[in-house]
């Protein structure tokens, strides 16, 4: 874009110029899920549009809108980078992104909410309550925690050489943890201090008892390299096995981050949680 130019989609609002709005172009978009979801929910027959219009005039007076469509970007979701390259670190980069942010194609967006609607939505002016969160806070950032750990990167460099798609993601055999589960808190916690840091997070940090964010370079090391050592107690990997995959794993010539000292400091981290 050049100096001149007006932003075109990004960072628009809806209110101010619709026809330049990324949230507007997406709405328009993801009325055709809120439709198909509707219309598979009802067993619906013929046109979906017309079963669809018909079956809300019917409950609440008005046809299918976009108003009715609740943007992903309303809610706190996970995002990856889709470009990566042989000579990167890490492979996969996850982030838990604000709310608010609408995303280009260079990252991919993990969709926060499912559509489960139900007859007594359909009554409502605005349909937004058919949309359920899948993932509670501490089980997003877990998520994101174990997707951007060094035993999860291991796999997913083994399939992919520049572009990670979602089914790379879905193929990847990441541990499922559940509240109460060992190491859901401990690795949730984590995620959390790296990632939520900053004035669009304060929401989400005052739903975790204030989490303190991490700042500093050498604090979020030492914070990284204990996500990492628990992730490898997920995943349950064995000493040997961590060794293993720390020796094989893939070291660029000019790490920023990955180089002998830190992944030193997993394996102290992994030890001493074993023994704790």
């Amino acid at each position: 874009m050049y100096d001149n130019e007006e932003p075109e989609f990004w960072s628009v609002e809806e209110e101010n110029a619709p026809s330049k709005s990324a949230k507007q172009r997406i709405r328009e978009k993801d009325k055709k899920n809120l439709k198909t979801a509707i219309y598979n929910s009802f067993d619906g027959s013929g046109s979906q549009k017309g079963f669809v219009n018909d079956l809300l005039e019917k409950h609440r007076g008005n046809p299918l809108q976009e108003q009715d469509v609740l943007l992903d970007c309303t809610e706190y979701r996970m995002v990856y980078r889709h470009t990566t390259g042989p000579a990167n670190e890490r492979s996969l980069i996850v982030a838990v992104i604000p709310k608010g942010v609408v995303c280009h194609n260079a990252l991919t967006t993990i969709r926060p909410y499912e559509i489960n609607p139900s007859e007594e939505d359909l009554e409502n002016d605005i349909l937004h309550d058919v949309y359920d969160r899948i993932f509670t806070y501490e089980e997003l950032l877990v998520a994101a925690g174990l997707l951007n750990s060094i035993p999860t990167d291991y796999l997913i460099r083994s399939k992919v050489e520049e572009n990670i798609n979602m089914f790379h993601i879905l193929g990847t055999q990441v541990p499922r943890l559940s509240n109460g589960d060992e190491w859901f808190s401990y690795i949730s916690e984590r995620a959390a201090r790296l990632n939520c840091y900053g004035e669009q997070f304060r929401e989400l940090r005052q739903s975790l008892n204030n989490i303190q964010p991490v700042k500093s370079e050498s604090e979020r090391r030492q914070v990284q390299a204990e996500l990492d050592a628990a992730a490898f107690h997920a995943y349950g990997l064995n000493l040997e096995e961590v060794k293993f995959l720390l020796d094989d794993f893939y070291k660029v010539d000019n790490p920023r981050m990955m180089n002998e000292d830190y992944f030193d400091s997993v394996m102290k981290k992994y030890k001493q949680l074993k023994e704790e």
